[in-house]
C-alpha cells in the first residue's frame, strides 16, 4: 500500500507494520510503523500515516458515542470533566473540544514527544497534559482524582503494548464516580475477555456498542473494533 501525501509518497514495509518510508525520491526517509516520537516529532507526519493514508477513524467514533450518550442522558457537554488516556498527539482532545465542548480536558500519554506535538499542533485541545505511566507511577492516580473527572475516554490505547485491561479497570474505579461515564475502542483480539470480564470488575451499565474499522492495515485488510460507552453504576 502507498499513498501520495504532502510528504511524498508513504509506502510500508511488505509483510507488516514494521516501518513506514516517506518524502521525495530524493530524500527518503524511514521511520518504525510505531515510533512515535519519530512520527510526532514531524508536524503533520503522524496525521498523513494514520489518518490520510490509512483512514483511521477511532477519535471521531469514540467522542461520537460519548457525545451521543450525554444527549441521552440529556447531561450538558459543557459541564463534563474530560479524562483522555493515551492521548497521543492531541487529536482526540481535539474532537472533544469540538463535539463536547467540556468544561476541561486533561490528557496523558506514556511518550514526552505526544505532548510536545499536542502542544506544538493542538495548544487548546487541553488544560493539562501529563507524561506518566500509570502502572509505574501510582501517585499519579491520586493526583488526578483531585480532577473529579465525570467521564474518560481511550481512542486507541486499550492492549498488548498499551493499557492492560486488569489497570484500565482500576483506573476507571479510581478515577470515576458513579455516573461517570467511560468510552474506549475495544480491538477484536480483546473483546471476549473485555466482555466477560471489563464490566464485571468495574460493575457498569453498558449504554451503547458500534462495530466500525478502526483503520486499514498497511497490507490494505480492515483492522476492526468495537466503539463501547458506558457508565459506572
Amino acid at each position: 500500500m502507498s499513498t501520495t501525501t504532502d510528504f511524498g509518497e508513504i509506502t510500508f514495509s511488505p509483510g507488516g507494520e514494521d516501518w513506514i518510508e516517506y518524502g521525495p525520491p530524493e530524500d527518503r526517509r524511514r521511520v518504525g510503523f510505531h515510533d512515535y516520537a519519530a512520527l510526532y516529532g514531524v508536524p503533520g507526519l503522524y496525521e498523513a500515516v494514520f489518518y490520510e493514508t490509512l483512514d483511521m477513524s477511532s477519535a471521531d467514533v469514540i467522542v461520537g458515542l460519548y457525545a451521543d450518550a450525554l444527549r441521552d442522558l440529556d447531561r450538558s457537554g459543557d459541564q463534563e470533566r474530560v479524562f483522555d488516556l493515551g492521548a497521543g498527539n492531541g487529536i482526540g482532545g481535539e474532537v472533544l473540544r469540538r463535539e463536547v465542548g467540556p468544561a476541561s480536558v486533561i490528557g496523558l500519554d506514556l511518550e514526552p514527544a505526544a505532548r510536545e506535538a499536542a502542544e506544538r499542533d493542538r495548544p487548546d485541545a487541553y488544560d493539562e497534559y501529563l507524561i506518566a505511566d500509570l502502572a509505574a507511577s501510582p501517585g499519579t492516580l491520586e493526583d488526578l482524582r483531585a480532577h473529579d473527572f465525570t467521564a474518560m475516554v481511550a481512542v486507541s490505547a486499550i492492549g498488548e503494548g498499551h493499557i492492560p485491561l486488569e489497570l484500565l479497570a482500576s483506573t476507571v474505579h479510581r478515577l470515576l464516580r458513579p455516573g461517570g461515564l467511560f468510552a474506549f475502542a475495544v480491538f477484536d483480539e480483546l473483546l471476549p475477555e473485555f466482555h466477560d470480564e471489563f464490566f464485571v470488575r468495574v460493575d457498569a451499565e453498558r449504554l451503547a456498542e458500534h462495530a466500525y474499522d478502526h483503520r486499514r492495515q498497511a497490507d490494505g485488510t480492515s483492522h476492526s473494533a468495537v466503539a463501547v460507552v458506558a457508565r459506572l453504576r
